[in-house]
């Protein structure tokens, strides 16, 4: 049984409000029948949704003169309805007063594991009638209980800037991980589960949510070894720790370099049109004759679209795309660990383990669906190689490429931006005017403003700042979000730390900290939770999340997007939506716990609004004048941001292939002479599209660990959003009634619906509730991901 879920990131809660006004909030428009949570405000003045995202100095003075305006006593006693424990003025990350500190933290995780050992105990010895009807559902809190400490630890120690705080979680995270898996294999508790499901006295009284967890849990033990001896069990225990440890040094050293700098001849890259700028920038060696080109920052991005030396393109591209021996090592440590669990759980290959109760549910169906895009997109990837080979050998005064095969055995990976850039010069110059950037049109206020309008007239639901207190937050640029329902008010909050900073990860990320389910009859601790009221007045914890990106402010101080970074935007928000609006009644089922081939569909799905021009239209308006996005601009990105898109897809398929390859019987077979590196080699020249054939790459591949032999997913389940996009809201992006089907039919499940069936009903085609073969392939034939 896992007792912490399926889905571990993706991959938050504070006072709530009514807000029916677009974006804003002010006391008029509250309803004082409606609860807060602890820290509930009652703001005399409207905070400006976009305003507080673009402009520092409003934001600081809002939030100021809100402090003074209002207090939590007055803000309760305007709210009387609703109370809970935790009325006083705490602080702490996410307002939970354990975490004003790392000693809080370990104090947290203490109490946490205490109170879990007495729900262990409560569940063994409490054998009576009404005791086994509470027994999914007391898993389940202790399941919370579990998660709130491993979940919380993971994103502090994934973006926390103190290192403290990070010592501290990961301590606490690797003594909760350890118990739980000693859960994981407890004879005791699965035998009673098994019990509690079987008896038709017990069954009975047990809701259907109830008994989905149920079952969830019960596949879960057997997926630990329970059934196998005492030996092999403790074995099990050893080897998920292990593997979560060397994970998480895996996904710490990703980005990390081989090598701080390569050398270029001085010769060489004066040789090359290279700008006087960038130049100007290198340093040289201590005889001179050398530049020493740094393997981080922008200038070898800059080279690799400027500079015409393909010898030099290709020691860069090396370079960034290697990684050290020791990653490697890390890397072939996690793979060898998954295939030892493997075989001790008796499965032909990790990928057999970890595929049971997905939507594919096999190896063999994974295989078939990336293979079925890969045919479906090759001939459409070598078309969009065609121009750069063309140019390539034009300028080698090489023959043109005169089939598909040519076209790739011309073009390598260096070669992509290069070339791109070229065309894209080309193109520039025969234009009869300049166009302005795109991000000039796009702030980060004005896209987290333009989501909150699309949610709004799609689901219902809209945005509101909220002021923070010093602790609850961990960086004093994150802003936290109430999202609330025109028919329930307040159901969550979203905290985002959207601005880079020094020591931040570069990828984006949702995290989960607390997920949304209804109140247990006895709670451990209110004054750690944030609690809201649904419209048939049950009281349900709300789901906190942070939204975690890393975008560049200007020396103006305004954060303007790109293309690709509001599709990022968009992407987690489709996280956070799933996370607000599925809720269910127990938490392992909530939101983003689901099958993780169907997490991302949602988010996915998302991309499709931010690649539409209406949408875009619609949000786009000058940083400085206002001015609306022109519609030309608008078209003439898209099509940019398109080019090369089916070689994005094949990259994908790429290394789906690579983290099954990884995980497969042949590793188990072979483990004693794995070589990772020949793995990922062999595949890239199988494949024959932008080979790579001189890197060890694989070891920047982070999500080998989170998403280990199911990173297919992304590519499955952007399938699916390009056939729900068309089926749905190509014709109207904007359109509530299209919005409540997909809201209906996936989001509010979590993880309750099977979602072959959820796909069926969203898409009106009931075939696909068998999720056979025919599903497989249906899936795979898409034309746009």
């Amino acid at each position: 049984m896992y007792i912490y879920p399926r889905l571990q990131r993706q991959f938050y809660l504070k006072p709530l409000f009514y807000r029916y006004a677009k974006s804003k909030l002010n006391l008029s428009q509250l309803s004082l029948n409606r609860p807060l949570t602890k820290a509930a405000y009652a703001p005399q003045e409207v905070i400006d949704l976009k305003r507080g995202f673009d402009d520092e100095i409003y934001w600081e003075e809002s939030k100021a003169r809100i402090k003074q305006q209002c207090t939590y006593q007055n803000a309760h006693s305007l709210f009387s309805k609703f109370k809970n424990n935790n009325s006083h003025d705490s602080d702490g990350l996410f307002e939970n007063p354990y975490l004003d500190s790392p000693k809080g933290l370990r104090q947290f995780s203490k109490d946490s594991l205490k109170y879990a050992h007495e729900l262990v105990n409560k569940m063994k010895s409490d054998t009576s009638k009404d005791g086994l009807t509470k027994y999914v559902l007391r898993l389940d809190q202790l399941s919370d209980t579990l998660c709130r400490v491993i979940d919380l630890c993971e994103f502090i120690r994934s973006v926390h800037p103190d290192n403290s705080f990070i010592e501290a979680a990961q301590s606490c995270h690797e003594e909760m991980f350890e118990f739980m898996n000693i859960l994981n294999t407890d004879v005791d508790l699965c035998k009673t589960l098994a019990y509690v499901l079987e008896d038709p006295e017990i069954s009975a009284g047990l809701s259907q949510e109830e008994m989905k967890v149920g079952k969830i849990l019960l596949e879960d033990f057997k997926k630990s070894g329970i059934y196998m001896n005492p030996e092999a069990r403790d074995q099990f225990i050893s080897l998920s720790q292990d593997i979560s440890i060397v994970g998480q040094d895996f996904i710490t050293n990703v980005d990390v370099v081989q090598d701080s700098y390569i050398s270029v001849p001085v010769r060489d890259l004066d040789a090359d049109e290279v700008s006087p700028v960038v130049i100007n920038q290198l340093s040289k060696d201590i005889t001179g004759y050398h530049y020493k080109i740094p393997c981080y920052g922008s200038i070898p991005f800059i080279l690799l679209r400027t500079c015409q030396n393909e010898n030099i393109r290709s020691k860069i591209w090396s370079s960034l795309h290697s990684s050290s021996k020791e990653q490697i090592n890390r890397l072939t440590q996690l793979v060898k660990l998954r295939a030892i669990l493997a075989r001790i759980m008796r499965k032909d290959s990790y990928a057999a383990y970890q595929l049971e109760g997905k939507m594919a549910k096999n190896p063999h169906d994974v295989k078939m669906f990336l293979e079925s895009l890969i045919q479906f997109t090759r001939g459409a990837t070598a078309k969009e190689l065609k121009p750069i080979a063309d140019m390539k050998c034009k300028s080698l005064g090489d023959p043109l490429p005169q089939n598909d095969e040519e076209v790739f055995l011309n073009v390598r990976p260096w070669d992509r931006d290069y070339y791109s850039f070229q065309l894209k010069s080309q193109k520039e110059q025969n234009k009869p005017f300049q166009s302005p950037p795109l991000s000039m049109y796009f702030t980060i206020g004005s896209v987290i403003d333009g989501l909150s309008d699309i949610f709004q007239k799609i689901y219902g639901i809209s945005f509101a700042l909220s002021p923070t207190k010093p602790k609850e937050i961990w960086a004093p640029d994150v802003r936290k979000i109430i999202v609330t329902s025109e028919k329930e008010g307040p159901i969550g909050v979203i905290y985002c730390d959207l601005f880079e900073r020094q020591g931040k990860p570069s990828s984006p990320a949702h995290f989960t900290v607390c997920c949304s389910r209804e109140m247990y009859s006895k709670e451990n601790n209110e004054k750690i939770m944030q609690i809201g009221v649904d419209s048939n007045d049950v009281k349900f914890q709300l789901p906190i999340i942070s939204l975690v990106c890393s975008f560049t402010r200007s020396s103006e101080g305004a954060c303007l997007l790109q293309l690709n970074e509001i599709e990022t935007l968009f992407h987690e928000m489709g996280h956070a939506m799933h996370s607000m609006l599925g809720r269910t009644k127990l938490q392992n089922i909530s939101g983003t716990r689901c099958a993780t081939d169907f997490v991302e569909l949602p988010s996915i799905l998302m991309e499709h609004f931010a690649r539409d021009e209406r949408v875009l239209s619609n949000i786009g308006r000058h940083y400085l004048s206002g001015e609306q996005v022109p519609i030309n601009l608008v078209r003439d990105q898209l099509r940019e941001s398109s080019f090369l898109q089916n070689c994005e897809t094949f990259a994908q398929a790429k290394m789906s292939m690579l983290d099954q390859r990884l995980h497969d019987e042949d590793v188990i077979e072979n483990i004693d002479t794995l070589n990772v590196v020949k793995i990922y080699q062999d595949l890239e020249k199988e494949l024959k599209v932008l080979v790579d054939d001189k890197t060890n790459w694989c070891g920047k591949f982070g999500h080998l660990f989170g998403y280990g032999a199911t990173y297919y997913s992304y590519l499955f389940d952007r399938a699916i959003a390009a056939k729900i996009w068309d089926h749905l809201f190509a014709k109207n992006p904007y359109s509530r009634d299209n919005g409540d089907i997909f809201k209906n039919n996936v989001l509010k499940w979590g993880g309750l619906k099977d979602p072959w069936n959820c796909v069926a009903d969203v898409l009106d085609n009931p075939e696909l509730k068998k999720g056979d073969t025919n599903a497989i392939k249906y899936i795979a034939e898409v034309e746009d991901l």
